[in-house]
Formats: C-alpha cells, structure tokens, sequence
C-alpha cells in the first residue's frame, strides 16, 4: 500500500506542474504592493544572493501540519523572525534541492528524502538580504524528532495546515519591518508570533496548492 506521504506528494506535484503561476499570481494580488522578482532585481543591478527553503508537512494526530522556526536575536535583517528553514548556497552544493536539504539538516536537525521534497512554488526575492530563494515543500511521514541548532533557531512553531485555508487567516498587520519604520502588512498570526514577509507570502501560495491538492483526494 502506497504511504500517504507519497501520494500527497505526488498529487502537490501535479497540481503545481497545472495551476502553480495561476497560485504564484494570486499570492501576489493578496499583497499590498508589488514586489520584485528575482528577475526583476537582476535587471535593476542588483547582486542577487541564492537561497533554498524546506517547508515541512506531516501528520499530527490525524492533523497534517506545518513547523516553521523562529531565528535567534543576531545583528541581521531576519533577527527574530518566524521563517521556513533553510539558507544561502554553498559552493558544495551541487543544487537548490542539495541546499535545502543541508540546511534543514544543519538547523532542524533532520535528514530529508530527496524524493520527498517537492519544488513548483515561485522563486521569490527578499529585498533587505537580497536572497532569491526557492521553496521546496517536504511531504513527512510523521512528525520528526526536532534536534534544531540552538545557535539559530530560537524555537519550532507547528501550525494546522487548516489555519492557513481559514478565510481570515491573512490578516492586515502592523509591522516594524526597519527600526522606527512600520508599515500595515499581511500576515499570519499563530500563538503570539506574526508571520510575515516573504515567509507569508509562500505560505499562501503553498495554501492555494494544499487546497487544490485536497480536492483532488
């Protein structure tokens, strides 16, 4: 009998291959100004820094959920925020798949299977890091034991996937995004922490697929 993890990737996989630009389109309509592509940034001069991310998603007690991590205080643009783990690329990387699986291993403590990991979210550009980074969405059997670097993550936040498709669930936040400088931006909110950035922004993309991929079950 085919695992649930393997069909459910299987079936994300399909429907990024069919609909992800019309979810990378909309993604962007739900946000209040437009933001640059990784394209974009090149064209403008800008000296692009790559990156790769790995969003988790297993069961938890009959509840398919996300972890996402919360970075420790440093002297750096993403100090504190909620992100997906992952980082930049390194010369050892043979690809983008090859860094999100380093460094989800490196922060999260946890070896990814390769053929698990499903790619078709946009590639997305952070203006203050100047990252470029691609997602890949890491369809998990069970819910992994978190061994995390505690010199970068700061903690896990696991989330319902269903909290994401909630219709409400981006809500219209003040956020202090430059010291002294706030600016009202979507956001997702869950036990106190705000999600926001680029980080909200994939994560509605990735809810437009999972919603998508649950009506084809």
């Amino acid at each position: 009998m085919e695992a649930v993890n393997v069909k459910i990737a299987e079936l994300l996989r399909k429907v990024l291959i069919e609909k992800g630009d019309s979810f990378s389109k909309l993604a962007d309509e739900r946000m209040p100004f437009d933001r640059p592509t990784p394209e974009d940034a090149i064209r403008s001069g800008q000296k692009i820094r790559l990156a790769s991310v790995a969003l988790p998603v297993f069961p938890r007690e009959g509840t398919w959920c996300i972890s996402l991590m919360k970075r420790t205080e440093y002297p750096g643009v993403h100090s504190g925020q909620v992100s997906i783990p992952g980082g930049e690329v390194e010369p050892q990387d043979g690809s983008r798949l090859e860094t999100a699986i380093r460094e989800f291993r490196e922060e999260m403590g946890v070896e990814l299977q390769p053929d698990l990991l499903v790619a078709g979210l946009s590639d997305r550009y952070i203006p203050p890091s100047r990252f470029a980074v691609s997602t890949f969405i890491a369809v998990l059997q069970d819910e992994p034991n978190w061994r995390v670097d505690q010199k970068e993550v700061a903690g896990v936040l696991t989330i319902p996937v269903n909290v994401l498709l909630e219709a409400d669930a981006l809500q219209s936040t003040s956020i202090e995004f430059q010291p002294g400088v706030k600016a009202s931006l979507p956001a997702y909110h869950w036990n106190g922490d705000v999600i926001w950035g680029a980080t909200a922004i994939i994560l509605t993309e990735f809810a437009m697929a999972w919603s998508e991929m649950k009506a084809l079950q």
